[in-house]
Parts: C-alpha cells; sequence; structure tokens
C-alpha cells in the first residue's frame, strides 16, 4: 500500500479530482486510491457530487459558476469583517 494514510488522502481528494496538485503527489494519491477501495469509493462519490452540482448550477441563470465564486468570496469577506468587528 501507499505511503499515505486514508485521512491524509482525504484530506487532499477534493485538489485530486479538481486536477490542482503537482504530478509527483498526483501520481501517489493515484496509487493508494488503486489499493484502497473504500478511499476509491469517497473520491469517486466527491467526483459525482461535484458533477451533479456543476449540472445543476449550469442550468441556473442565478448560480453560474462565476457568481458562485463571487457570492462564496463576498461571503468569506462578511465572515472575517464581522469577526475582526467582535473581537
Amino acid at each position: 500500500m501507499s505511503d499515505f494514510s486514508c485521512d491524509e488522502v482525504l484530506a487532499e481528494i477534493e485538489r485530486f479530482i479538481d486536477g490542482e496538485m503537482d504530478v509527483t503527489r498526483s501520481v501517489q494519491l493515484a496509487q493508494h486510491l488503486s489499493e484502497c477501495s473504500p478511499c476509491l469509493d469517497r473520491a469517486d462519490f466527491k467526483k459525482n457530487l461535484k458533477e451533479i452540482v456543476r449540472r445543476k448550477c449550469a442550468s441556473s441563470n442565478t448560480a453560474t459558476p462565476d457568481r458562485l465564486v463571487t457570492r462564496v468570496r463576498l461571503a468569506i469577506r462578511t465572515e472575517r469583517v464581522e469577526r475582526h468587528i467582535t473581537d
């Protein structure tokens, strides 16, 4: 089995699915997934869920990816400001 624990793999699975990892790390995670069916099942579930959300958001004018990203960034900024004010 790979040198990574399931916890380590699952902590990075989103980046792996989205193709946001360097090649070396991606190959290492792929190796773990090829040997660990529970992690592979989780990766498949997350990949399928992302695809469903992508399809559903694409059909809505108010939830396009650009607008969604903007809304998420605004929510994060608002949260940071509110925390700063209350601290």
